[in-house]
């Protein structure tokens, strides 16, 4: 599991992140909620790592939580961390998260000239929070045809371990045909030209 130091929050959250660190709370069922502070760097490793997917070992002065990344605010511009939601879990009872779906394999589709478009990026699973992993694979290589469509059911899930959420007839990814912009051109005959191109008689 992954750890993070953290320290009560006293100043206000703009306070906190002048003096470098990034304003935070963390809360959860019988947890109340309470104002943290974390440093960017030491966040942002185990950030890199765990993302919002897994347990993090949250420790705060002499108690320790263990916590997923429930939100993370992002400047607009700069992407810098300006601040984040701690939800405590209990690591003996399921938790609903999203999952992304990582595309493998080569489809005979593309391959042929055919776009492929991935609708689904993430399915929605409840599981025990030492079970989420980094994403589910979907081999692509069974698109074999230009129209084919791969949906939820198609992606190999270990349902001892996790329960789907997502319907099973969604879409996830398919193959198209490749679209072909015709640009639009004007036929100019001689005669328009010469219409155009010739100076008015004078009297």
């Amino acid at each position: 599991m992954h750890s993070l130091e953290a320290k009560i929050r006293t100043e206000t959250a703009r306070e906190c992140r002048e003096n470098g660190s990034i304003p935070a709370v963390v809360y959860g069922k019988d947890v109340p909620s309470t104002s943290i502070a974390v440093g960017v760097s030491e966040f942002i490793k185990v950030f890199r790592v765990a993302g919002k997917n897994h347990v993090i070992d949250l420790k705060v002065d002499k108690k320790k939580y263990s916590v997923l990344v429930q939100e993370a605010q992002r400047h607009p511009v700069t992407g810098a961390f300006l601040h984040l939601d701690f939800l405590t879990v209990d690591m003996k009872a399921e938790v609903h998260v999203q999952i992304p779906v990582k595309l493998v394999g080569t489809s005979p589709a593309v391959v042929a000239g055919g776009e492929l478009h991935q609708s689904l990026d993430a399915l929605d699973v409840k599981c025990l929070p030492a079970d989420i992993i980094d994403a589910f694979e979907l081999d692509i290589s069974l698109i074999d045809h230009v129209g084919k469509t791969l949906h939820v059911s198609d992606i190999i899930v270990d349902t001892k371990k996790f329960h789907v959420l997502s319907h099973a007839d969604e879409a996830v990814v398919s193959v198209h045909a490749h679209k072909v912009h015709k640009e639009e051109t004007t036929e100019v005959s001689v005669a328009d030209v010469g219409v155009a191109t010739a100076k008015p008689e004078t009297a």
